[in-house]
């Protein structure tokens, strides 16, 4: 038997692919009933909705499609043609309940309709236009994507999917992550996770603030989090203060890498989305469903994929914000874990001289390496870039939002560019903002409390920016943090609960054997790690090759 068969490197490579193939398995779409409240409401939602969705009218046992919708809001009635349903769109119609399972090149289609249902005693009449009293609508359906089903539900052999990803999942994470501390929010039963800090920072010249959204209520007049080291790391954390931001509920707030505030009140969705020229990927994109384009076109010998993607011409007045729904892969984590496995017994002492270096001189070699994601918006010269995106890590997807001044306001459309090494990123959804921006009050909450996992007080390590660190040196390190807060929101607002932390990590290895000189020195090579990781993705075996592009 070979010896190559118990290479743990390639063991990994094949688990890593088994993970990510599940995504191109079945999926699963739920009818969600909208709560309109009103005719009036139905009406809003029905001409916010009719020029990108495809309308189904149910009465009784009998569906048209409905077309060329006009809502009338003085009389709060609905015209429009009805006609047969496009074969197309007969997915859900012809579905047995709870089993509603769709492929991923029909996602286009089931996940754009809109069903209305009626009263049996409205009469139907499909050769002129047809009018309907809003009145009589007694529901309104929006078919998505059914994210939990999606997760649990796939099959592995004759076993539940949801045992097998986790159990893939784990063994990957365990032998190569290279983690940053995880952050949890507990909800008052349990704490969730809610993604990593600081991804990238990797030694104390690199260490970096970072501004992480969170999904967090108070429980009992508290905000409670967890920063924890999950595995083989020593982790620094400088402070961890809770940012509140208080707004109307229709409109989403983040804060920028740099610590400035922008609001997100009218996303629009490309209009067309082309990997290399090549795939187009528009579908995977346009909704929050865990549904990626995940940069994995191999047909550039680079390595080097590069996503474009058309917007709406501009339209506003101060800057634009590009929104992106995106996370780092787990193949990247692999890939960065091979990469490092050639310094052998000598890795501890090159994480030494890593210290020693100038931090600027470390972030660009990994921007010529490709590992930050670049945005670029297109010019009459060309392509102007917009920005570096910093690694956020794999475990959760995290909104960005990038301001940016469109360069000419006379184009019809507005060109993106995302380009990143192959397979390094993983992008759910995009859209873009021209509504103008608002500031709203930013209260800031210093910790009111804060114990490690042995009950003792580290409040004076988070307390303030300064010299003392929560220092967690061994996997099982946790601390507790909570805040204050019993405050409510006006009627009609909300907030947005925003963590904001500073700190670094120094991933911990244990190699053997000599370092792999010749191969470590084709890495001082601009774009080497993105050729690295499309030659190691084409060298798995074909049996277990099993991301196809239509995956993206």
């Amino acid at each position: 038997m070979s010896d190559r068969l118990f290479n743990p490197a390639g063991l990994v490579s094949i688990m890593a692919l088994l993970l990510f193939s599940f995504v191109s398995c079945h999926r699963y779409f739920m009818p969600v009933t909208e709560n309109t409240g009103s005719p009036s409401g139905s009406g809003q939602f029905i001409t916010a909705n009719s020029p990108q969705k495809y309308f189904i009218l149910h009465k009784g046992g009998s569906s048209y499609a409905l077309k060329e919708i006009v809502v009338d809001k003085t009389s709060l009635t609905l015209s429009g043609r009805l006609s047969a349903v496009d074969p197309s769109h007969q997915l859900y119609l012809n579905t047995e309940r709870n089993n509603f399972k769709y492929k991923d090149d029909e996602s286009g289609t089931i996940l754009n309709e809109v069903h209305i249902y009626v009263q049996e005693n409205i009469s139907i009449d499909s050769t002129r236009t047809w009018v309907l009293p809003l009145d009589q609508i007694s529901k309104i359906e929006v078919i998505q994507h059914d994210r939990k089903k999606t997760n649990s539900s796939y099959v592995l052999g004759g076993i539940g999917i949801g045992l097998g990803v986790m159990v893939l999942a784990g063994v990957i994470i365990a032998l190569t992550k290279s983690s940053c501390p995880f952050i949890s929010v507990n909800d008052g039963s349990q704490f969730n996770l809610q993604g990593e800090l600081f991804g990238g920072a990797v030694n104390a010249q690199l260490e970096r603030e970072d501004y992480i959204p969170l999904k967090a209520a108070p429980v009992e007049g508290r905000y409670e989090l967890r920063i924890s080291n999950e595995l083989k790391e020593r982790q620094f954390t400088n402070f961890a203060d809770l940012l509140l931001v208080e707004h109307p509920a229709h409109v989403a707030v983040y804060a920028t890498d740099d610590g400035q505030w922008y609001s997100v009140q009218q996303p629009v969705t490309p209009l067309a989305a082309s990997l290399n020229n090549r795939a187009a990927v528009l579908n995977s994109i346009s909704r929050k469903d865990d549904l990626y384009c995940s940069f994995n076109d191999t047909t550039d010998p680079s390595g080097i994929n590069e996503l474009q993607l058309s917007f709406p011409k501009y339209t506003g007045e101060g800057p634009a914000r590009l929104i992106l729904h995106l996370k780092n892969s787990y193949w990247f984590d692999y890939l960065y874990g091979e990469f490092t496995r050639n310094f052998g017994s000598s890795y501890t002492s090159w994480q030494q001289q890593q210290k020693n270096r100038p931090a600027a001189e470390m972030i660009r070699w990994t921007e010529e390496q490709q590992i930050p994601l670049t945005v670029a918006m297109k010019i009459s010269t060309g392509w102007k870039e917009i920005r570096k995106i910093k690694t956020p890590g794999p475990l959760a997807n995290r909104t960005i939002v990038i301001p940016f001044t469109p360069g000419e306001r006379g184009a019809e459309t507005l060109e993106i560019r995302l380009s990143t090494g192959f397979m390094f990123w993983e992008l759910d959804y995009a859209a873009i903002d021209y509504s103008a921006n608002t500031v709203y009050p930013v209260t800031r909450l210093h910790p009111s409390g804060a114990v490690d996992e042995k009950g003792i007080s580290v409040m004076k390590e988070l307390a303030s920016g300064d010299d003392l660190y929560l220092s967690q040196p061994e996997a099982g390190n946790y601390a507790i943090i909570t805040y204050d807060w019993n405050r409510q929101a006006l009627p009609g607002y909300t907030y947005s609960v925003i963590l904001h932390t500073k700190g670094y990590y120094e991933p911990i290895r244990e190699y053997s054997g000599k370092p792999q000189m010749a191969t470590l020195n084709k890495f001082r090579e601009p774009g080497a790690m993105a050729r690295f990781s499309l030659d190691r993705y084409l060298q798995i075996p074909k049996e277990h090759s099993i991301i196809a592009l239509n995956n993206q």
